[in-house]
């Protein structure tokens, strides 16, 4: 729900309502506490105002005893003239609904109220006060004996006029409390208010109003809720006597319910109202959020989704929102020029940046459309692949500069001379792709058009007098659709094969896909796949062919490696080193070649002597790509680790290279043969004769011994000029200081002529097929030289 714009519009607007709502809460709790307090300060007022009447009273019932104790009238207490006097004095004040003076007995004769006969009140704590103690004393609550009802009584000794010591009696005040009540009366009190007078032992005598059912509180101060239900909030005032004793309790009770009911109604409205006010707003939030923000946002979400899609985007209808309308118009002039960006960037990636002319990408497409609209069998495509033969030779003699003019002029000429292609394409480097259709993807019209390119890009290329004329040939690969494949990858997959074929073929041809082309690539990667293994699978092994010298002695081995396939069976090494040389698994066989004949020697060594050696052939991969450098290398190659102890010492390993290796060194390689020197290592140069060099190679890179290839040898039965060639061979190697080594001999005949003609060493069938490291060990050499 937050995570939407609608959402946090809602939290917002909570956030803002909710602390109004707080607000109107605390403010009507304190409204509530406020009525509280005022309902109890009324309560205290009345019940203090009650108290300070009730002292008043008293003080005033003081004064009044003290005057009517002095006089004569009261001498006699039992006289008639006593009895008539408080009787017409009784009906002068409506506070005192009694007056009497018992006698010093406590005997009641003379009373403002009737009386059937004299009444014993000495056993009256306060009428006894007065007459033993001479003092002004005050009964508290009571019901009074001569009325009935709930009163105050005061008493104040009436002394003798001769004798102050002598006390005749006392005079007695009875005041109701009905006074009390009348004062309740006068006062507004809210409804159902109620109020107690306590005696000094805190009982309840009286109480208002009159129907009001006793119901003490246990709370003070505070609202309490009575068994009636009735919430109140009730006081008290103590009234004390002169010496401090409680006589009396006013109990005050303010009922709260209507106030604070009325409380709850001004809050309930202004609640009611509030929440009225807001669900007012929200909906109109709600209204302007959909016209205003929601709807014109689903607008605008509509338009960046097409225009993510790529979809037309078409202007909406205002929406009355000047910055919403303004990003529409944006979102209108973005897809514009975002379709602008496209065409051109659609326009780059399919146009070559040198030439100019369609690219890989462009003619990827081109060619998918076009089999997308082919019917089944009924039409044919042809691709023409062309490859500039020693291009790279090209850019490293007469530099980048003019391989891209040489590019550029053949971009030109492709076009010019082949309008009938669909497309013509430079899928980059320095090869080029045609796509035809119909009639022009007919085979035979596709080797016409191939011959005609041939001879075009063969024609001189002259684009700047300091390059001078220069001249290119092409290797061209043709591939037929269906024929040769149904989809992309299958035909441009055929037509490299069909163009890397007419390269190994010469170069500057034609070749036309066939499926022989297919099965030798398969069994390729197949048999690169399973080299991967080979090592792990302990499927190579290495078997040795003996070197014999002039005297007919066994010095050297050449150690050859087989490879035993689980499934095909006994590999030979020119059907597999090839492969390992381009996958570059050559250097792992190569060092395994290299730690088997180092085992060997040994036992080698042990059986014929530690001049013995023997000869590994070793990769020009191996010299140049070495992992963890050269000297790693030279270390692997030491048989003796302590290294050679004299000059005439030779290693145990010899190295043979070809002479393509030394025909094409490069830095690296060039670096290892003179290590090779300078660590004793000898090096044969092997399959002499059979490539372009000369013996000047031989004397610059300190060749110890030259090998003459096989072809040469077997020729000698027949051929004179494979006689002279071997004999001139041996002279102007041993001039050079080169041993020669003979490979292939295989008859009597071929041992003479080669020893005749100072051959040093000979190696071939005739003496020995290669053979495995335990016949090694028990050969005979039983020639006859």
């Amino acid at each position: 729900m937050l995570n939407t714009l609608k959402g946090r519009l809602y939290l917002l607007a909570f956030l803002i309502v909710a602390p109004c709502y707080v607000f109107i809460y605390l403010s009507f709790d304190y409204s509530r506490s406020i009525v509280k307090d005022e309902l109890l300060q009324v309560a205290e007022v009345i019940s203090s105002q009650a108290a300070d009447n009730q002292e008043a009273l008293i003080e005033s019932t003081q004064r009044f005893l003290i005057s009517l104790a002095s006089l004569p009238q009261l001498q006699q207490p039992d006289s008639t003239a006593c009895r008539h006097f408080v009787t017409e004095l009784t009906k002068l004040d409506e506070r005192y609904v009694n007056i009497g003076v018992p006698n010093a007995l406590g005997i009641l004769t003379c009373n403002g109220m009737p009386l059937l006969k004299p009444v014993d009140v000495s056993d009256r704590d306060y009428i006894r006060e007065a007459l033993d103690k001479q003092r002004f004393s005050t009964s508290g609550v009571q019901i009074d004996r001569a009325v009935g009802r709930p009163t105050i009584n005061f008493a104040y000794p009436v002394r003798h006029f001769e004798d102050e010591n002598t006390v005749v009696g006392a005079a007695v005040v009875v005041i109701s409390l009905d006074w009390w009540n009348k004062l309740l009366d006068k006062t507004s009190l809210p409804k159902q208010s109620v109020a107690y007078i306590l005696d000094a032992n805190g009982n309840a005598i009286v109480g208002y109003p009159l129907s009001a059912v006793l119901d003490l509180p246990t709370k003070i101060n505070q609202v309490w809720r009575g068994e009636d239900g009735v919430g109140r909030v009730f006081t008290e005032h103590k009234v004390l006597d002169s010496e401090g004793n409680l006589q009396l309790t006013f109990l005050m009770g303010i009922g709260v319910d209507d106030a604070l009911a009325a409380v709850d109604r001004h809050y309930t409205l202004i609640i009611s109202v509030f929440s009225l006010m807001v669900a007012f707003v929200l909906i109109l939030f709600r209204l302007f959020f959909i016209n205003s923000i929601s709807g014109p946002l689903s607008t605008l979400s509509e338009l960046a989704f097409r225009l993510g899609r790529n979809e037309n985007v078409l202007a909406s209808p205002l929406t009355g929102v000047q910055e919403m309308d303004d990003l529409q118009d944006t979102f209108i002039e973005m897809a514009a020029l975002k379709r602008q960006a496209e065409q051109r960037i659609i326009q780059q990636t399919q146009t070559d940046g040198l030439t100019g002319i369609p690219n890989r990408d462009a003619f990827n497409r081109q060619l998918a459309e076009s089999l997308s609209h082919l019917d089944a069998g009924d039409h044919k495509l042809g691709i023409i692949l062309l490859d500039l033969d020693n291009f790279k030779e090209l850019n490293d003699t007469r530099g980048h500069e003019a391989g891209d003019d040489v590019l550029k002029v053949m971009a030109t000429r492709l076009i010019e001379h082949c309008p009938t292609a669909k497309c013509i394409s430079r899928l980059g480097g320095d090869e080029f792709v045609f796509l035809f259709a119909g009639d022009d993807a007919e085979e035979t019209r596709l080797l016409e058009v191939c011959e005609e390119i041939r001879g075009l890009v063969k024609q001189p290329i002259d684009v700047s007098p300091s390059y001078g004329e220069m001249i290119v040939t092409s290797s061209i690969g043709i591939a037929v659709y269906p024929d040769d494949g149904e989809n992309i990858r299958e035909l441009m997959g055929a037509a490299d094969q069909a163009m890397y074929h007419a390269k190994k073929c010469g170069r500057d041809s034609v070749r036309r896909f066939s499926w022989s082309l297919k099965d030798a690539l398969v069994q390729r990667i197949e048999l690169i796949k399973d080299l991967r293994h080979a090592i792990s699978n302990q499927e190579f092994y290495l078997v040795y062919q003996p070197i014999i010298d002039s005297k007919g002695s066994v010095v050297k081995f050449e150690a050859l490696i087989r490879w035993q396939h689980p499934e095909k069976g006994l590999i030979p090494p020119d059907q597999f080193i090839q492969f390992a040389e381009e996958s570059g698994q050559i250097i792992e066989i190569g060092n395994w070649v290299i730690s088997e004949a180092k085992k060997a020697l040994i036992d080698i060594r042990r059986v014929y002597g530690d001049d013995v050696q023997v000869s590994v052939n070793v990769s020009p991969i191996q010299l140049s790509n070495q992992q963890g450098g050269i000297c790693v290398f030279l270390e692997s190659l030491l048989t003796d680790p302590d290294g050679l102890k004299d000059a005439q010492q030779k290693n145990g390993l010899v190295v043979e290279i070809t002479e393509h290796l030394l025909m094409n060194l490069d830095e690296n390689t060039r670096k290892a043969l003179l290590d090779f020197r300078e660590k004793g290592i000898q090096v044969a140069l092997d399959d002499f004769g059979t490539g372009h060099s000369s013996l000047a190679y031989v004397m610059n890179h300190d060749i110890d011994y030259l090998k003459i290839d096989k072809s040469f040898v077997q020729k000698l039965d027949d051929e004179s000029s494979a006689l002279s060639l071997c004999e001139a061979i041996i002279l102007m190697a041993h001039k050079l200081g080169v041993l020669v080594i003979a490979e292939g001999v295989e008859t009597q005949h071929q041992v003479d002529l080669l020893l005749g003609y100072g051959c040093d060493y000979l190696q071939g069938f005739y003496f020995s097929r290669p053979i495995s490291l335990e016949q090694a060990l028990t050969y005979q050499q039983n020639k006859v030289i």
